[in-house]
């Protein structure tokens, strides 16, 4: 049976391990080894700027950085017990929660997505800096 994308959105959110915007900004307070990894569109990331603690991982691209074997791979990336936060554009979260089930499937033990997204995050109070090409 054909599944409808909403459908596909709440079992990607279900299968993922939540964290609420405020938890998530003590989370990442706590230290510089907690990683925030945004995959927004880049004209989202310009519109608002990039978490402190964050790199930009884009769609899928995420898979490719997190990947040892990957010529893509980000060094932010590869340590699988670093204490990682996803975060998107806003609820319904889905593709920040598709990335922490991306990251936990790779091997991440420590993995979550934020809640409302960068949206919450934000309205939290998260600091931002201009994203570096």
């Amino acid at each position: 049976m054909a599944e409808t994308f909403a459908q596909m959105e709440q079992q990607a959110i279900s299968q993922a391990q939540a964290v609420e915007a405020e938890e998530a900004l003590n989370i990442l307070e706590s230290g510089p080894e907690v990683l925030l990894v945004d995959v927004r569109d880049e004209s989202e990331v310009d519109a608002t700027g990039l978490g402190l603690q964050a790199i930009h991982a884009p769609g899928r691209s995420i898979a490719w950085m997190a990947d040892l074997d990957s010529e893509y791979k980000s060094q932010e990336l590869q340590d699988r017990s670093r204490r990682v936060l996803t975060t998107c554009g806003g609820p319904p979260c889905y593709r920040g929660a598709s990335a922490a089930n991306i990251l936990s499937r790779m091997g991440f033990a420590n993995v979550s997505f934020v809640e409302g997204g960068m949206k919450a995050l934000l309205a939290a109070g998260m600091k931002t800096k201009q994203r570096t090409s």
